[in-house]
């Protein structure tokens, strides 16, 4: 499947993958702070640091804008800030933790550290652990099924993403009902 077409699924799914605090964050209309002088509420600089880049390998720079590029690190840190309970704030940091300890287990290196390659196998691993726990029966939350859909929300909700890989109209037009999605040319943002 190409990046395009997953960027299109995703946006189309993206009601799907909302659960407890994404939903209210994109909903209290969190986002990023663009400010220069931005510093982490929630999370460490380190905690930060493997964030952008665990969401620039979920939605990586192509031709189009990655999720760095979005700041979908900066949304993670506010959503989480704003809208979590303090036992799911703990959960969340307890489970990045689980990208440094994978990390190191495999390679010997924090996750940041990693070549995209490395990074991208530690995500799998995440992934598919996460797979086999729920095809288990095993209703323990997973990080990177929250944190993706966390990444999702943030992306297609920031100013990038909404302009840049969506199709932006900020003034849609008349009402056209039961139109073939090839015909308007893409998913559009709100």
């Amino acid at each position: 499947m190409e990046r395009r077409d997953i960027l299109k699924a995703s946006a189309i799914f993206l009601g799907y993958g909302l659960v407890g605090g994404t939903s209210v964050a994109v909903l209290n209309g969190c986002k990023a702070d663009t400010s220069d002088d931005w510093k982490p509420s929630f999370f460490s600089q380190d905690e930060i640091d493997l964030l952008a880049e665990v969401s620039e390998r979920i939605i990586p720079k192509t031709d189009s804008p990655g999720a760095k590029d979005a700041l979908v690190h900066r949304y993670l840190d506010q959503a989480v800030t704003f809208n979590f309970e303090d036992d799911e704030k703990t959960m969340i940091k307890q489970g990045i933790g689980l990208f440094n300890e994978l990390a190191n287990s495999k390679f010997k290196k924090k996750f940041v550290d990693l070549s995209t390659e490395e990074m991208d196998n530690v995500i799998q691993q995440t992934a598919d652990d996460a797979k086999a726990a729920k095809a288990k029966g095993d209703s323990s939350p997973q990080i990177f099924p929250s944190i993706k859909a966390m990444v999702v929300a943030g992306f297609f909700t920031s100013k990038v993403g909404a302009t840049q890989a969506l199709v932006y109209l900020p003034v849609p037009g008349p009402y056209q009902g039961c139109v073939p999605l090839s015909s308007v040319g893409g998913t559009y943002a709100l």
